[in-house]
């Protein structure tokens, strides 16, 4: 495998730090110069949902004071043309600290310490989830408001703060993850995994600031798919799962910590 994969027409090099390119060249001449082999073809990727319907799947945890939640499907590729009103769509939904899923259960119910939704950026689609951690008793309670956000998000625009507070967000943060040569480099390494273009640095502020309102509504009925949501708890049944099955969510699968399932 490692033979067949780990070749040298597959690899890109980068490196940031104090080095000019006539040494970085040099270096990797020396240390790479006499590895030889073409770029093997792509692995096939299968990135379809293994669930379309909704169902909870509960992980039994006996006596667990906390549960945590995941609630989630397939999300889209890095490539998605919708990128950037799904990273706004998402910072207003859970990404940000002062997003509707973390104000809600967090502000409003104190049913947690925190509550955050994100993608996995991935070639292929990665998941979108809702996470957080909650006390067992109110397993069912954060369920149904996460639920609700999700639902809210795709049945009306967003308010001119909530957008305003996002792009703000995301843009002023935006130096400062490029503070290191560690990060600079991961971020030039991200252009070749993801095929980005060569200006997407420099164009990025520019693009989050320009996303609408409408353009988050839009991404959001295009890519929240509540009648495909998956809803997992890690948690003690004796409590959580009657509240679960009142939900309505769906079909519920229980297992235990090795994922084998049981009645």
């Amino acid at each position: 495998f490692h033979a067949e994969r780990w070749r040298p027409g597959a690899t890109t090099l980068v490196i940031a730090g104090d080095v000019s390119a006539d040494d970085a060249e040099r270096l990797a001449a020396t240390a790479l110069g006499g590895w030889a082999g073409e770029a093997p073809p792509p692995a096939p990727v299968d990135d379809a949902p293994a669930a379309r319907v909704r169902r909870v799947h509960l992980v039994v945890k006996e006596d667990a004071p906390q549960s945590e939640l995941r609630v989630g499907h397939v999300g889209v590729p890095r490539r998605h043309p919708d990128y950037f009103p799904l990273t706004v769509m998402n910072a207003i939904l859970g990404g940000l600290f002062n997003s509707r899923v973390n104000m809600n259960l967090r502000e409003r119910n104190a049913y947690t310490y925190g509550a955050f939704s994100g993608f996995d950026w991935r070639v292929a689609a990665g998941p979108f989830a809702v996470s957080t951690a909650v006390k067992s008793d109110v397993t069912g309670a954060a369920a149904r408001e996460i639920l609700h956000e999700i639902d809210r998000m795709r049945a009306e625009p967003v308010s001119p703060e909530e957008l305003s507070l996002a792009t703000s967000y995301l843009d002023g943060v935006f130096p400062i993850r490029y503070e290191t040569t560690g990060a600079i480099a991961s971020a030039l390494a991200n252009l070749v995994l993801y095929g980005l273009p060569e200006d997407y640095f420099d164009t990025y502020r520019d693009r989050v600031r320009a996303v609408t309102a409408e353009q988050v509504l839009d991404a959001a009925r295009r890519h929240l798919w509540p009648e495909a949501l998956q809803l997992v708890v890690v948690g003690d049944p004796a409590v959580v799962r009657e509240p679960l099955a009142a939900l309505g969510f769906g079909e519920m699968a229980v297992y235990d910590a090795e994922g084998r399932s049981v009645a």
